[in-house]
């Protein structure tokens, strides 16, 4: 068979599951979701995309915090309930980093930065949460879906996966960008400010199915902001919806995932604080958090006009 008749074969496929999938709705908000790429080739780019991320960063794969991660994470994933993801969690050892990021097909990484932050195991719990809804909620398939034509097609994109051809440095970093791991600036920040709200949303619901208490998701955006020193960047630098706009939001979803949260509620105190910042000693780490769209990240903020797509709660 030619290369041409596989990018043929590879691009009717893809476009034919897209009729599948535009019928899609995301996860409580009910917003209608086009994506081109079906859900078993989006694990498959999260899944190498994961791996190649890992090799370059310094993973905790003992000790209690990591351990307390994947306990929550877990939990998480369970309440989901998305039998055909390889669930993954990684801890990274970056103490200056407050950031956590999710790829298609569950592979989350949650950097120590972040848990002085979150303070206690529900805290974390929503932050897990927000990550994992954008996991189910095909994120990652959708900003792809708008960058095919930046990657050279979906015939290209198919090549790359049916014959593991090497993308170049230029079109790795397109890649993982477009899957919601990168900054950018152009027309996809409205579209990206859109999916942190419904991530929230959908977090919020995990965390209280999970039997964590979901008002401890807007205080985590409290500390979110004192953390961030109360600063926003521009609205057209920044992919995130500001902490203010993030706290309106779950509270108005509050009321549904507090009824989950009674039905499911964990034995014990999940909020406890378990971490604190003097347990963190600066590692000399210099990421800050720079990691942009897709992510839960302290130094990016909005003034987050006209989101379209994320609506308030069913009445």
């Amino acid at each position: 068979m030619t290369v041409n008749r596989r990018l043929f074969r590879g691009g009717a496929l893809v476009l034919l599951s897209a009729l599948f999938f535009a019928c899609v709705k995301v996860p409580y908000t009910q917003r209608k979701q086009f994506n081109l790429l079906p859900d078993g080739l989006m694990r498959g780019i999260g899944a190498v995309s994961y791996t190649s991320m890992l090799s370059e960063l310094a993973i905790a794969r003992k000790g209690a915090n990591n351990q307390a991660m994947k306990g929550v994470g877990n939990r998480i994933a369970k309440a989901a309930d998305e039998d055909s993801y390889d669930w993954e969690f990684s801890l990274i050892r970056e103490n200056e980093t407050i950031n956590a990021w999710c790829l298609p097909g569950g592979k989350i990484a949650v950097y120590t930065g972040l848990l002085p932050v979150v303070k206690n195991e529900a805290g974390l719990a929503f932050v897990m949460g927000h990550e994992v809804g954008h996991a189910t909620a095909h994120h990652g398939a959708e900003r792809l879906s708008q960058q095919l034509a930046v990657l050279g097609g979906i015939g290209a994109l198919w090549l790359y996966l049916d014959e593991k051809t090497a993308l170049n440095n230029e079109q790795r970093n397109l890649l993982i960008a477009a899957l919601g791991v990168g900054v950018e600036v152009g027309v996809l920040l409205p579209f990206s400010r859109a999916h942190e709200k419904e991530a929230d949303i959908i977090g919020m619901m995990y965390m209280a199915q999970a039997g964590y208490p979901p008002e401890e998701s807007v205080k985590v955006w409290n500390r979110m902001q004192s953390a961030s020193g109360g600063g926003n960047m521009p609205a057209f630098l920044s992919t995130h919806p500001s902490h203010q706009q993030r706290r309106e939001n779950l509270r108005e979803w509050l009321p549904m995932a507090q009824k989950r949260y009674t039905r499911n509620a964990l034995p014990g105190n999940t909020l406890a604080q378990k971490w604190k910042a003097s347990d963190f000693k600066s590692t000399g780490s210099s990421s800050n958090g720079s990691q942009g769209s897709g992510n839960t990240n302290t130094n990016q903020g909005s003034q987050n006009k006209g989101n379209a797509g994320v609506g308030g709660p069913p009445k």
